[in-house]
């Protein structure tokens, strides 16, 4: 978590993502290995299989760690609330109406119910609203954010939440 002054708050990429990306970008190197050194004998386009193998590790390490926020996954300023795996703009408080622990016990969830939900979505670009279709995490009227996604418990995110919606720094 790092503070900016005191008006942001910002949390990383979990370290179990980040984990779960290089174990499984590890799996696909020496997958993508052993193809280019010992696959010629048993797999027709050997180089190829290894060359995917590599790609696809690359994006999977790209994906897991964040790099295009800057390992950033979610900021709390003054403004509102953004998630990166949203891929929405800021949520402005003012449209932020109740956050509490949802889910299963398999996969918690935190979850954001929004006031004025068709507003706020009628406010974005073409763009933002393209991300929206197909995005789990996003509802009619609420925002979903999966427990272990950020460096902290949801239970911190939620205290955050309703310090800064209060006015308050947590």
């Amino acid at each position: 978590m790092k503070e900016d002054g005191e008006k942001r708050l910002e949390f990383k990429v979990s370290r179990g993502r980040c984990l779960h990306g290089i174990i499984i970008s590890a799996l696909l190197m020496v997958i993508g290995i052993l193809a280019v050194s010992f696959g010629d004998a048993h797999i027709q386009d050997s180089g190829w299989v290894g060359t995917v193998c590599f790609a696809v590790a690359a994006g999977v390490l790209y994906v897991s760690r964040g790099f295009w926020t800057g390992g950033v996954a979610m900021t709390i300023d003054n403004e509102g609330i953004w998630y990166r795996d949203w891929q929405l703009p800021v949520v402005p408080w003012g449209h932020v109406a109740n956050v509490y622990s949802d889910g299963i016990r398999l996969r918690p969830l935190l979850r954001i119910d929004l006031n004025d939900a068709q507003v706020f979505f009628a406010s974005l670009d073409d763009e933002s609203r393209r991300g929206i279709l197909g995005n789990t995490l996003i509802k009619k009227d609420r925002l979903f954010i999966p427990n272990n996604a950020v460096d902290k418990s949801i239970t911190d995110l939620i205290t955050a939440i309703k310090a800064f919606r209060g006015g308050a720094k947590p």
